[in-house]
């Protein structure tokens, strides 16, 4: 079955006409004439009352059904800036059918001179033109930006978030129909909170009874540009409004990528975090190796944990600029493939793509690539690459509101009237909420849902300095290899041993491996003296992650269960886990947040 993400996007394409921007698509403009700032600031913003609403608020949320060239977001961002009582975070959501290419977005921001200090931010960051959610982050993570990619009637239902103010900005309704459809009106009324406001530069009457009939008060006010009005409206809800828990202090168990990556995120919003490791563990678990690799997934067909994956090497790219050029590369990854069958489903998958994320190559134009032979052909991420996952971590956890403490481990874990208390040895530790982030241990502390969490060894191979000098990029398949000076090959999956004494078998499998992928000389490979690293994965039966809040344990949190994949999820689910621990919009689809659900193994138990 087809998933909504399986579709490619088609790009916004614009004619120039008369000074402004016209999309032949819809046979419509995407602004004004007259002032296309202007009407960002008396139509949308004006209209729900900002800048001045958000005084006093701790986070203020905003949807914007059409994203367009995000001139809508960059004059809310440039308001927030100039504010003296902005909120102290600024949540922006919003769709987009039709994303614009990076060079047509560079081109059109650069009519506003006024908003470069953010378009530049924005373009930097700006996300490959794939559907999903993308999360970008600005101002140290005081505004976050959640683009949706794909049709409104595919994205909105997948949004978890309460939203304070609606942007409704699609093409002229009967231009783009879908886009004032009554679904999207429901939508925008499951997602409002009470008192919710909602501004739109147009008054068609078909508009104000669909908005009415979902709860909305709607009015008139003055219009911009020539139009005689515009509408504004009030979402009159009769359900008192839930306040989210105050949350100003987190402890979280475990220091690894995952603790790092919600530690950092929870840091950045304020939140005063407390980051507890065992100091004995913590050289056995994967985040210690000295290099990873990180690629996505083709999006056609992918399972939840591909589409995870796509998701957060999504945000990788735009996270990863804050470290330093010597702890990651985006060198590329050559996935080779030998098999007819997953050399056509593979071809088919990559339509419609671009070239920038994904193409598929033979094996002549691999070698080219690789500066290496290969045995076959495969796709190329041109954009992926190998990461540190310690420099990762290192710097995660350098951000400003994160104590480090490394000792005994938890051993006490209990509700001390509101609070959570924490002991390790002597250190106590009291929090509003907590969150396990140490891999295979963190079933400890909730055995009642009795998670599957299984130790899995693997074992990475380094060679002697020299060995593949000329490769120039990842080479992966069965196994993989990275390059460098110090080649590092790998990596074995171990069900049988913990051992973590480096295994001349696992050695020779991830040898084998190797000659697998490159067109090695004879006898190439054979009495080297190799180096290596073992540690352990923990690992759940549907490949899956652990994450969110613990059934039946208010403010007890999970991220575990990361396997292989863990420098490259991380960063994205530091991200979700934080939004969900403080009720802000989701960083991942309704669909993705279910399929992680720490709870999710015991409901198939009972079923």
């Amino acid at each position: 079955m087809s998933h909504w993400t399986d579709a490619s996007l088609t790009p916004a394409v614009i004619d120039w006409q008369s000074g402004t921007l016209y999309s032949p698509a819809y046979g419509d403009v995407y602004h004004p004439v007259a002032g296309a700032l202007g009407q960002a600031r008396h139509v949308f913003m004006a209209g729900n009352g900002l800048p001045d609403r958000w005084a006093g608020h701790e986070d203020f949320t905003v949807l914007e059904t059409g994203f367009g060239c995000g001139l809508n977001f960059l004059a809310t961002w440039q308001a927030w800036r100039a504010s003296p009582h902005a909120c102290a975070r600024l949540h922006y959501c919003a769709v987009e059918k039709h994303p614009f290419q990076l060079s047509d977005l560079r081109r059109i921001h650069a009519l506003w001179p006024e908003l470069a200090p953010m378009a530049g931010v924005l373009q930097s960051q700006w996300p490959l033109g794939l559907p999903g959610f993308h999360r970008l982050v600005f101002e140290d993570g005081r505004i976050q930006l959640t683009l949706m990619f794909g049709e409104a009637a595919a994205c909105l239902p997948q949004l978890r978030a309460r939203v304070d103010a609606f942007y409704l900005d699609g093409f002229a309704p009967e231009r783009n129909p879908e886009m004032w459809d009554a679904s999207l009106f429901a939508q925008c009324a499951r997602l409002a909170v009470p008192g919710a406001t909602a501004a739109t530069y147009s008054v068609a009457g078909h508009v104000r009874r669909k908005l009415e009939a979902q709860g909305f008060a709607c009015s008139k006010r003055s219009g911009y540009d020539g139009k005689r009005h515009c509408l504004c409206a009030r979402f009159i809800d009769s359900a008192p409004a839930v306040d989210a828990p105050a949350i100003k202090r987190v402890a979280v168990v475990g220091g690894g990528v995952a603790g790092a990556a919600v530690a950092r995120s929870l840091a950045r919003r304020g939140v005063a975090v407390t980051v507890m490791e065992d100091a004995r563990n913590y050289p056995l678990r994967a985040s210690a190796n000295p290099l990873a690799v990180f690629r996505p997934t083709l999006p056609a067909n992918a399972s939840p944990a591909g589409r995870l994956t796509l998701a957060a090497f999504l945000f990788n790219l735009a996270d990863w600029h804050r470290l330093d050029p010597s702890d990651w590369q985006a060198c590329g990854v050559l996935h080779l493939l030998s098999d007819p069958r997953q050399i056509q489903r593979q071809r088919d998958a990559m339509a419609g793509l671009p070239a920038e994320f994904a193409r598929w190559v033979d094996a002549d134009e691999a070698h080219t690539l690789a500066h290496y032979p290969v045995r076959h052909g495969g796709v190329h991420f041109p954009r992926a690459g190998w990461v540190k996952p310690t420099a990762v971590t290192r710097v995660w956890l350098s951000q400003p509101g994160i104590e480090w403490w490394a000792g005994e481990p938890v051993s006490t874990l209990a509700r001390c009237e509101s609070d959570w208390c924490l002991r390790a040895g002597e250190r106590r530790v009291r929090a509003d909420a907590v969150v396990l982030a140490n891999a295979g241990d963190a079933g400890r502390f909730a055995p009642e849902l009795a998670w599957p969490l299984q130790a899995v060894r693997g074992q990475l191979t380094s060679l002697p300095a020299g060995t593949l000098q000329a490769l120039s990029c990842v080479v992966s398949g069965e196994g993989y290899v990275i390059p460098g000076d110090v080649a590092v090959t790998g990596a074995s999956y171990d069900h049988d041993t913990l051992d973590l004494t480096l295994c001349a078998r696992s050695q020779a499998e991830n040898l084998a491996r190797l000659a697998a992928l490159l067109d090695l000389p004879p006898g190439r490979l054979e009495n080297l003296p190799l180096g290596g690293r073992a540690a352990l994965r923990a690992v759940l039966p549907d490949r899956l992650p652990l994450l969110g809040e613990v059934a039946g344990r208010p403010q007890l949190f999970v991220a575990a269960g990361y396997a292989s994949r863990g420098v490259v999820w991380a960063g994205l689910l530091g991200e979700a886990l934080a939004d969900a621990i403080l009720g802000q919009p989701r960083a991942l689809t309704a669909e993705l947040l279910t399929a992680l659900d720490p709870g999710r193994f015991a409901s198939r138990r009972k079923g």
